[in-house]
């Protein structure tokens, strides 16, 4: 997988050995991309599902080739500031998912760099099909679905699940 390159954000893509890098520490994986990292990531749930996305990433040869999607680094200020989560398609549908650390929201980051990481993902052989899910009180992540074109079509409990089919 290689690097995506928008406007204002480089993509990295979030492989086995950066996983393995950042379940060490923030310092190392640093050191490996050659930026500063946003002191408030990874949130605590990224970092506790760490140690399992290296198992996925380790025992499942095809998302390995994809990695588990990319590391969002802000250009302009070489840091990293959030990530974008892909899950490979089983089925002709990938998963993605996203966070931007607060600092950094509410200027376009996410919305840009889940557009792009869709334009990539769309050019894979198989993909057809982009779904994601975001609490129904979530109100800046429905925008940035909202804005990337992304449809609502399902309510399930307190989650809403959205859907962009390949044009």
């Amino acid at each position: 997988m290689e690097n995506i390159v928008t406007n204002r954000l480089y993509l990295v893509p979030f492989s086995l050995e950066r996983v393995e890098a950042a379940i060490i520490g923030t310092d190392k994986l640093a050191d490996i991309l050659g930026v500063k990292i946003a002191p408030d990531w990874p949130d605590e749930q990224l970092r506790e599902n760490l140690p399992g996305i290296a198992d996925i990433l380790r025992n499942y040869p095809l998302q390995n080739e994809w990695g588990w999607g990319f590391l969002v680094i802000h250009k302009a200020e070489n840091i990293l500031i959030g990530h974008i989560m892909l899950k490979i398609p089983f089925d002709m549908s990938s998963e993605i998912g996203y966070q931007i650390v607060p600092s950094y929201q509410r200027q376009g980051y996410a919305s840009e760099a889940t557009t792009a990481v869709i334009d990539w993902a769309f050019c894979q052989p198989n993909v057809q099909t982009i779904t994601a899910g975001c609490d129904a009180d979530n109100i800046a992540s429905r925008r940035v679905l909202e804005k990337i074109g992304m449809q609502h079509i399902e309510t399930r409990n307190k989650g809403l699940i959205w859907k962009l089919n390949k044009s």
